[in-house]
């Protein structure tokens, strides 16, 4: 068996039994590089131990997609399934399908996705599986044990370290609690949660168990996992945090139960804990009113009652907004109204006010960059950069793909033997790239397909990128001997030098959760028709950006990236700066509006009055 990183394995889930029926997971937290660190870190628990007690089987696809549903939302922890025996739990015999998707698509990069591994069978399948972070569990209580796990206690502890060690080799009473809490820190888990499955326990019952526990764990080592069976669970989130816990456990739509508590509600919801801590000026790194529609989605799906009130809430609040303010909001975000300019065949060139659409309709070829699509989209760009009255460019694709790079038909550029013929095209496709980065406006990508190859590089030299769930990134060129030559300044610039790279060298499929984690996908849509609504929420985002200042905008980027600290960026800064408020500018304009205050200035106006009618 392949060896596992041991800095991402750890555990465990510990179910203890105690006064007041705490439960004690304790997992490793693998961190993430990433631009923003949250104030608390969120363990999604929904997909395992919010589905594995639905009765009726929920299909592999709905998990998978509850799985990227929830990324999406900015969750960076989501607790994928177990490898327990089927016949324990048959709603998680699907286990190895789901951890193949997640290793395939490439997300374990951007995400941690534990799974509860019970014994040395589930670890050894665990391990043909590539996970990368452990659950393991025990119990304090005796009872709960017999029940949770048909063994003793210290036999459970036995388990669970010989998971742990395995792991680490390759990659309610108070008193009680804390017994099993040192012993699992003993085994090499660095952080014990505290949980009551039964959602018993009140505030005052977490502060009495806290105090016992913080004498002798640091709260760094500690997070919680709390039911809301008597509507307590947020109640002991806010009591743990107020002593110091910065990591909770939570399900969306509050899906789960204890199957061996009668009449045990679901974990607390994601949502409501969320919610909580937003409106206490606590960051955790998620979108709620994105995670509130995952919710409301997964809710129907099996059949059940959403169990997030926070969630409930603000959908519903969506909907009566959609409903009663039908005229505010179709003046808001409607959807653009596109007047076809010209239609060649191979480019639709689409207007709508100040926002240019370029469409790739070369369906054929999937829209591969031949000559005449490399000259005619370099064409547009160009003439459209001299145009002072287009402030946003939008390159999106009809078909399948979005592009699938370099046109490698035997009729392309790349077959002939004529070395002039094949600079010509490499020079075409540079200018190509070159329009689109040096393009004044702001350029939008929005991508309903696949790409490949030098169309990743099309996606990547636009400034914005918005995508449907059906959006995948994949450089082929190292599978057919080639390199991506041409787009790695877009590839190494846009996603980072680590993940460029290994992606270049792998030639793996790219999800667009994982860019949108590191900041290169900028939204994704719910759905595939959801994404000419999420265009037109961006849109209506920079009605009121000045296009002038975003033409510098992209400038002031473009020479920190080719120039850090050196002569041309230090002239540029000057330059932009002495002219930001000088006569006539849109910097005069937008301070005196602001001392109006006017905070929605309409630069259409604005410049259309500077311009020849």
């Amino acid at each position: 068996m392949t060896p596992l990183r041991k800095t991402f394995w750890s555990a465990s889930r510990v179910q203890t039994s105690s006064v007041y029926r705490v439960a004690l997971p304790a997992r490793r937290y693998r961190s993430i590089a990433a631009s923003f660190e949250p104030d608390v870190r969120i363990l999604e628990v929904g997909p395992r131990d919010g589905l594995q007690n639905i009765k009726t089987q929920v299909e592999t696809s709905v998990k998978i997609e509850l799985i990227q549903r929830l990324a999406a939302c900015g969750l960076r922890a989501i607790e994928a399934t177990s490898f327990v025996a089927p016949k324990w739990i048959p709603q998680l015999a699907d286990s190895k399908e789901v951890m193949q998707h997640i290793v395939d698509s490439g997300m374990q990069k951007s995400v941690n996705f534990p799974v509860l591994v019970p014994n040395m069978k589930g670890f050894e399948r665990a391990a043909v599986s590539k996970v990368q972070e452990a659950v393991v569990f025990a119990a304090a209580s005796e009872g709960f044990s017999w029940k949770n796990t048909n063994c003793s206690v210290e036999e459970a502890l036995r388990r669970a370290e010989d998971v742990v060690k395995a792991c680490l080799a390759q990659a309610r009473q108070p008193a009680k609690v804390l017994a099993v809490a040192k012993r699992f820190l003993e085994m090499g888990c660095y952080e014990v949660g505290l949980g009551d499955t039964l959602g018993v326990g009140t505030a005052a019952d977490t502060e009495k168990l806290l105090r016992v526990l913080l004498s002798e764990i640091p709260a760094n080592k500690l997070a919680g996992h709390y039911h809301d069976t008597y509507g307590q669970a947020v109640a002991n989130v806010i009591k743990s945090y107020d002593m110091g816990l910065r990591a909770f456990d939570s399900s969306v739509a509050g899906l789960g139960g204890c199957p061996y508590a009668k009449g045990a509600t679901g974990n607390v919801a994601t949502e409501d804990v969320v919610y909580m801590f937003e409106r206490a000026g606590v960051s955790t790194g998620v979108d709620l009113q994105q995670l509130s529609e995952v919710g409301d989605w997964i809710s129907q799906k099996v059949n059940q009652k959403n169990g997030s009130r926070a969630g409930s809430a603000l959908v519903a609040k969506g909907h009566s907004k959609t409903t009663t303010n039908a005229a505010t909001t179709s003046t808001e975000i409607a959807l653009p109204q596109w007047k076809v300019e010209s239609d060649d065949g191979e480019l639709r060139v689409s207007r709508a006010g100040n926002i240019v659409k370029i469409t790739l309709t070369r369906t054929r070829n999937g829209n591969a960059l031949s000559n005449s699509m490399l000259e005619g989209v370099t064409g547009l760009y160009n003439s459209l950069a001299k145009d002072p009255t287009v402030f946003q460019i939008i390159l999106d694709a009809e078909g399948k793909f979005f592009c699938t790079g370099m046109d490698l038909s035997s009729s392309g550029s790349t077959a002939s033997d004529d070395k002039s013929i094949k600079d010509e095209y490499y020079n075409k496709v540079e200018g190509l790239f070159a329009s689109i980065m040096n393009s004044p406006q702001t350029t939008i990508a929005a991508i309903d397909g696949l790409c490949f190859g030098g169309g990743v590089g099309l996606a990547f030299a636009c400034d914005i990128r918005l995508v449907s769930p059906k959006a995948r990134f994949t450089m082929t060129e190292i599978k057919l001997g080639l390199s991506p030559a041409t787009i790695s300044r877009q590839m190494v610039r846009e996603w980072g030098i680590s993940f460029a790279r290994e992606a270049m060298l792998s030639g793996r499929e790219v999800t667009p959760e994982e860019l949108k984690s590191v900041g290169a996908v900028h939204g994704i849509a719910s759905s595939a028709d959801g994404l000419d609504q999420l265009i037109a929420e961006y849109l209506h985002r920079l009605r009121n950006c000045a296009p002038r200042s975003a033409a510098a905008i992209k400038e002031l980027s473009r020479v920190a990236w080719i120039d850090p600290g050196g002569d041309e960026q230090t002239k540029y800064v000057k330059h932009v700066f002495e002219g930001m408020i000088s006569p006539g500018s849109e910097g005069e304009h937008g301070m005196a509006e602001f001392r109006k205050k006017n905070k929605n200035v309409d630069w259409n106006q604005f410049w259309a009055s500077k311009l020849p009618a």
